[in-house]
């Protein structure tokens, strides 16, 4: 699957300018938010270059994310968080031969090159802090001028309150010096244990006085429109690998009686802030207003589309290389055959979006 590939279109349904005031806006309000701490920030999805956003949102900017943090014109740490597990595993995150530390120095370097910030490097889920491939890769990132900490795996991990609240769970973890109010945090891949780092950081910072809280800066699925838009179809063909799916924010529909749309990670991450972090936040910290995951997220995308069926044939087109792309793999034995049927049948769900809104069928 070639991620860089990007769709040049003749017209555009999307304001890129508008979709970077309205981010930049939210974030410096949710930055006010938390006046006497720090904002830890957690960019997920492809945080320097997003083409998938670029090929359903024609218009959107692909290097928008690095535009929006320089935009915001003010300093910000960032955090590069690792999986422990998967350093031992060496899980591939590319179609090549390189393995998941090589990879993850690479985006390292295109982080600090692009932005200008050396990201601290962040080792999550660690068993044994002896563990050779563990041991060895903290000192090829430590040899490459990184400064790296430790978190590590704690049993019963969300549930078990007691012990992730107590100097043998987030109490045990490095505490990580920073210098800004905001602190971005980003990852090699999914499950690098972003969320969990800046819950700890809170815990952390919440004994040393500080009152700091957690946001999600949000893309996919655009929450503002509906479950079954072809834009947010769009996002689960391009998850059906890893097996997201959207669902309606039922703690979102429950607190203002709106629908709101959501994807299943992001559900569950809420439930743990929710069950952790008001257990040692201040009553008055703003992470208690948050009532659903959709509270928890900044995603202004869905208030910059300004041609809905420009968008909507963009994201049939994007369901459709999809298709062809895990039929590829499945073809190279690299993919599973559920893939390519998930997107035929987002791709039958999409056509049904057209003819329910009266819109001209595109041509298969």
């Amino acid at each position: 699957m070639n991620s860089n590939e990007t769709v040049q279109y003749s017209v555009e349904g999307f304001d890129n300018d508008l979709y970077i005031k309205k981010q930049i806006s939210e974030i410096k309000s949710r930055l006010d938010k938390f006046p006497t701490g720090h904002l830890y920030l957690e960019i997920g999805g492809k945080f320097l270059y997003d083409p998938h956003a670029s090929r359903v949102l024609p218009g959107f900017d692909a290097r928008v994310k690095v535009d929006i943090l320089k935009r915001l014109s003010l300093h910000f740490d960032i955090l590069f968080c690792l999986n422990s597990v998967d350093i031992e595993n060496n899980r591939q995150l590319k179609n090549t031969s390189q393995g998941y530390l090589e990879v993850s120095m690479e985006i390292l370097k295109d982080i600090e090159k692009t932005i200008g910030v050396r990201p601290k490097v962040v080792i999550n889920k660690i068993s044994d802090p002896k563990e050779p491939k563990l041991v060895k890769a903290k000192k090829i990132l430590i040899s490459s001028g990184y400064d790296v900490y430790n978190r590590y795996f704690i049993d019963g991990y969300p549930q078990n309150k007691e012990k992730i609240l107590s100097d043998d769970g987030y109490g045990k973890d490095d505490v990580i010096p920073l210098k800004n109010h905001l602190v971005i945090v980003t990852g090699a891949a999914s499950n690098s244990g972003k969320m969990s780092t800046c819950l700890g950081m809170i815990y952390h910072d919440n004994q040393r006085g500080l009152d700091s809280g957690y946001a999600k800066y949000e893309t996919f699925p655009i929450w503002n429109l509906p479950l079954e838009h072809p834009v947010n179809l769009a996002y689960e063909a391009a998850t059906a690998d890893v097996g997201d799916h959207n669902v309606i924010d039922i703690y979102h529909l429950e607190a203002y009686k709106e629908k709101a749309v959501n994807y299943n990670r992001d559900v569950n991450a809420f439930r743990i802030l929710n069950g952790l972090a008001k257990d040692f936040v201040k009553d008055s910290n703003y992470m208690n207003q948050y009532k659903s995951p959709t509270d928890m997220g900044i995603n202004m995308a869905g208030y910059a589309i300004t041609n809905d069926y420009v968008v909507c044939l963009a994201s049939y087109e994007e369901i459709i290389r999809r298709k062809g792309w895990y039929q590829e793999m499945v073809n190279r034995r690299e993919g599973k055959q559920t893939w390519v049927k998930k997107c035929e049948e987002l791709e039958d769900e999409c056509l049904n979006y057209f003819q329910e809104k009266g819109l001209p069928i595109p041509e298969v």
